[in-house]
C-alpha cells in the first residue's frame, strides 16, 4: 500500500487560499459546548490571553469567535481571527486546546503573520548580526512553534498535545525566532534529525486577513500594545505578582524591549546599506596620531546620509550629543559618501556638512540656538526634495510628536530615533530610551 504524503504547511495555506470566503461551518451543539468550556478555563488559566482574543482576534462576526474550517490541520491565524478545524479540534482534551488556543494567540502577539509575510517577500530571514539565510516557509513556521510551545509549556497554559514541536536544545521560551530558524534550518540541512524535515505540526501561520478577505487591511501597532498592557494586568492579578518567570519576561519583552537602540539601527544598516571596504596602503587618520597603522576605509557602501536633531526643546542637548556620537560608530561602518546635519523644529536653523561619521561625536548641537517652537520634519523633507540628489538614508532624532508628511519621502531607508514610543506612519521606529 503505497505512502499518502504528508502536505506542508505552504501546500496547506495555498490550498486554502479563497476557500474559507465560500465555507460555512456550524458547530454542533456538543462542539459549541466544548468551545465555552474552552474559554472558560481560558479565564482560569490565563485571563490576559482570552482578553486578546476577544479583544483583537474575533473579526469575522461569527457566533464563537473563531472561525469554524476544515481547511486547516487543527488550527490557523492570519493576524485577524483564530481558526479551528472542529473535526480535529475537538478530538482534543480541554487542557490540550487551551494550549492550541493560546499557541495562535502568541502568534498574534509576536506578530509572526506579518513577519512571514515580509520574510516571504524578501526570500531571506535576516539574522541579528546582519547576515541572512534564505527563507524557507515550513522552516520559518517550525521555528516559531517551537519557542511559543516552549513559552505555553513553562507558563502552564494548558497541556501540550501529543507530538508538538517541543525541544530545549532548539528554543527556549522567550528566544530569539531567528535564532531558532537558524538551528531548525541547519538541522535539516543535515538531515532534520532533531526537527524532522517533513513534520507539519498542529497549526498554520497565515498570510494577513485571509480569513475574511482583509488582506490589505493592515493591524494597528498601537491597539495592540495597549491591549497586550491590559492582558498583562490581567495575568498579575491573576497570579497576584507570582506569574511564571517566562511569562513575565513575555510581556517584558512585548512591551519593553531591552536590545539597546544601536543594535536596532546597526542591523538595519547592515541589512539594507552595506559598507565599504579597507584600504592598507592608506592608514586610519584617526589612528596614525598615535603611531597604529590601521586601514582606512574605501569604497562607499552609501551615498549621501541625512540626520535630523529635532531642536524643539523635547531632547537636551547633553542627551543627543550622546546619541550622534553613538550613531557616529555605526555610520561609520558603511562609508557613506556624504554626511549632513539638520537642525530644524518647525523651520531649519543649521545644517552641517560633516566630512566624517566620526565628526559626528564632537558635533554640538546647534540648533537649540534658535529652537524651542514647534516640530516638524516637512522642512527637512522639503529641504531634500530640492536637492537634485536624494539621500540613501534618513535618521531622524525626535521625541515623535511631529508633523509628519502624509506620504513618505523617496528615500530607500528612512529611521526614526524615537525618544518616547511613538510608532512614526512609515520608516523604521527604533525607541532610543523610554517614556520619562
Amino acid at each position: 500500500m503505497a505512502m499518502v504524503p504528508i502536505p506542508t504547511r505552504e501546500e496547506l495555506a495555498e490550498k486554502l487560499a479563497g476557500f474559507l470566503e465560500q465555507e460555512k461551518l456550524e458547530l454542533t451543539p456538543q462542539q459549541h459546548k466544548q468551545w465555552q468550556d474552552t474559554m472558560s478555563l481560558m479565564v482560569w488559566t490565563c485571563p490576559g490571553f482570552r482578553h486578546l482574543f476577544y479583544k483583537l482576534l474575533t473579526n469575522n462576526k461569527g457566533q464563537y469567535g473563531c472561525v469554524p474550517t476544515k481547511a486547516v490541520p487543527i488550527a490557523a491565524t492570519d493576524a485577524r481571527n483564530i481558526l479551528i478545524n472542529p473535526d480535529e479540534f475537538f478530538k482534543m482534551d480541554l487542557k490540550e486546546r487551551v494550549f492550541v488556543v493560546g499557541h495562535e494567540i502568541v502568534h498574534n502577539v509576536y506578530g509572526d503573520v506579518e513577519f512571514l509575510k515580509q520574510c516571504n517577500k524578501s526570500g531571506t530571514v535576516p539574522m541579528n548580526d546582519g547576515s541572512v539565510l534564505p527563507f524557507r516557509n515550513e522552516t520559518m513556521q517550525k521555528a516559531m512553534d517551537y519557542r511559543i510551545n516552549a513559552l505555553l509549556r513553562d507558563s502552564r497554559i494548558g497541556s501540550p498535545p501529543k507530538g508538538v514541536l517541543l525541544d530545549d536544545t532548539i528554543s527556549t521560551a522567550n528566544e530569539g525566532v531567528t535564532d531558532v530558524y537558524k538551528k531548525v534550518y541547519e538541522d535539516e540541512e543535515n538531515g532534520g534529525a532533531k526537527t524532522g524535515k517533513h513534520n507539519p505540526g498542529f497549526d498554520l501561520v497565515l498570510s494577513p486577513g485571509a480569513s475574511n478577505g482583509t488582506a490589505q487591511t493592515p493591524r494597528n501597532p498601537q491597539q495592540w500594545a495597549v491591549e497586550v498592557a491590559a492582558a498583562q494586568v490581567l495575568e498579575n492579578m491573576k497570579s497576584q505578582g507570582r506569574g511564571h518567570g517566562s511569562l513575565n519576561r513575555f510581556f517584558d519583552q512585548i512591551l519593553n524591549p531591552e536590545v539597546p537602540w544601536t543594535d536596532y539601527i546597526r542591523g538595519i544598516f547592515n541589512r539594507k546599506v552595506g559598507s565599504g571596504s579597507y584600504n592598507w596602503k592608506r592608514p586610519d587618520r584617526r589612528f596614525i596620531v598615535r603611531d597604529i597603522h590601521m586601514p582606512s576605509r574605501s569604497g562607499n557602501g552609501a551615498g549621501w546620509v541625512v540626520c535630523w536633531g529635532d531642536t524643539s526643546g523635547s531632547i537636551g542637548q547633553d542627551e543627543l550629543c550622546k546619541y550622534l556620537a553613538e550613531l557616529g560608530a555605526i555610520v561609520e561602518d558603511c562609508r557613506p559618501q556624504r554626511i549632513t546635519m539638520i537642525w530644524c523644529d518647525d523651520e531649519i536653523h543649521k545644517i552641517d556638512e560633516i566630512e566624517e561619521a566620526s565628526d559626528l561625536e564632537t558635533i554640538k548641537h546647534a540648533g537649540t540656538q534658535g529652537g524651542g517652537g514647534g516640530t516638524s520634519c516637512k522642512p527637512v523633507f522639503d529641504w531634500i526634495a530640492d536637492h537634485t540628489e536624494v539621500p540613501e538614508v534618513f535618521i531622524g532624532f525626535t521625541d515623535g510628536y511631529v508633523d509628519f508628511p502624509v506620504q513618505a519621502p523617496p528615500i530607500p531607508v528612512i529611521v526614526w530615533a524615537m525618544t518616547t514610543k511613538v510608532i512614526a506612519p512609515f520608516g523604521d521606529t527604533v525607541p532610543i530610551k523610554p517614556d520619562r
